[in-house]
């Protein structure tokens, strides 16, 4: 029998004085009510009423015990309330983490939600590298991907556009590429951040041509920001998000190259160890970042100067 239910029972039996009446409080037979204080009796190894036929007494043990039990359900009854306010109410601490690149799309995400839910804090951390949700303790992973294992639990929230680009500097020095097919004449800088240096991919929407171009260059590394520097600074060419060069696009440091010419989206997903019991504050930060992106896609071609995307393929 339930150990809460035994204590239960044994406590009415003690405030009505008789298994019967305890019974009927509890829709259960007296015989259930007496193997229970029978059974309690035993695991705690003391006698606690003393039987006559009209009626049950406590003995000086079960005083004392009675105390206890007392206790120990009212004590549940305050915690199973506070629970269910506290599940009802978005308030607590959320740990999350996110991509390095992603601080500038992220971070005012975060502060909006912040202001919308005043009782809750944010722990956020900034890494390339999710870690263990579990061992860590993470309530929440923002992923960008191409696709995910299906041994995650995610939730995808965005797709951000990928494009070429170089510095003027390395296009005066180099030239421009007219066709995919040219980039192996180019120093390409490349990505490995999945595991294995990420092959490029170029579509043509207009005439559906597909390829993947063999290209090599002299930097490979696990950092969008890494190869951003090193692209401003003339070091060759690179694919990344659109959100990721915006800010150099608009001061000139970067161009598009190969506009026509379009990879696969990477796909934006939120992770999380289960989908079971989550904190309202977990739930209430999944859909306020997936409103966040569906409001504000990670596509800034509206504030990109037009000039900006004519260089090469148009």
């Amino acid at each position: 029998m339930d150990r809460l239910r035994t204590l239960a029972l044994f406590k009415t039996v003690a405030e009505m004085g008789s298994f019967i009446n305890a019974a009927d409080v509890h829709g259960v037979s007296a015989s259930v009510v007496s193997r229970a204080v029978a059974d309690l009796e035993a695991t705690l190894g003391v006698r606690l009423v003393e039987r006559t036929t009209r009626h049950v007494a406590l003995t000086a043990e079960g005083r004392g015990v009675l105390d206890q039990v007392a206790a120990v359900l009212q004590g549940y009854d305050e915690l199973m309330a506070s629970g269910r306010h506290g599940a009802n109410e978005v308030t607590g601490e959320i740990r999350m983490t996110a991509p390095l690149s992603f601080v500038r799309s992220v971070s005012p995400a975060v502060a909006g939600f912040l202001a919308q839910y005043p009782k809750v804090s944010v722990d956020l951390q900034l890494r390339d590298a999710p870690g263990d949700l579990v061992q860590e303790g993470i309530d929440l992973a923002m992923r960008i991907a191409w696709d995910l294992p299906d041994t995650l639990i995610a939730r995808r929230i965005g797709s951000a556009p990928l494009g070429l680009f170089a510095s003027p500097s390395y296009l005066e020095r180099k030239g421009v590429p007219q066709h995919p097919s040219e980039l192996g004449e180019h120093d390409c800088l490349r990505y490995n951040g999945f595991g294995k240096s990420v092959p490029w991919t170029l579509e043509h929407p207009g005439t559906h041509e597909r390829i993947l171009p063999n290209v090599a260059g002299k930097l490979v590394t696990n950092s969008g920001d890494a190869l951003l520097a090193a692209a401003v600074h003339g070091a060759g060419l690179v694919v990344l998000p659109l959100f990721l060069v915006a800010p150099a696009m608009r001061e000139g440091t970067l161009v598009q190259v190969l506009a026509d010419w379009h990879s696969p989206d990477l796909e934006l997903f939120l992770t999380y160890s289960s989908r079971r019991n989550q904190p309202k504050r977990v739930r209430a930060l999944i859909e306020w970042l997936a409103k966040h992106f569906e409001s504000t896609p990670m596509d800034p071609t509206h504030v990109i100067p037009a000039q900006a995307g004519t260089l090469g393929g148009r």
